[in-house]
């Protein structure tokens, strides 16, 4: 049997952090804690699929910030709200 590749590895972990945010949202009762958590894990799909799937880990590095920083920007937008 062959062995799993790189990208099949990264798309496995992918569907395994979609689990587990579907498991925090379906489990606990604190909004709070749960947009927390579920935005840090988007941020880093966001990031996986950024330097993996798009293959922008060896662009321009323009490019590869712009990307990065909309990943980050958001996501932390989510977190802010979270507390208001």
């Amino acid at each position: 049997m062959k062995s799993l590749g790189k990208i099949e590895f990264y798309w496995g972990a992918l569907i395994a952090i979609t689990l587990f945010n579907t498991l925090l949202g379906e489990q606990f009762e604190s909004s709070a804690l749960v947009s927390v958590l579920v935005a840090l894990t988007v941020m880093y799909k966001g990031l996986t699929v950024i330097d993996h799937f798009m293959e922008l880990r060896h662009a321009h590095k323009y490019l590869r910030l712009m990307m990065r920083f909309y990943l980050i920007l958001f996501p932390s937008l989510i977190i802010m709200t979270a507390f208001f």
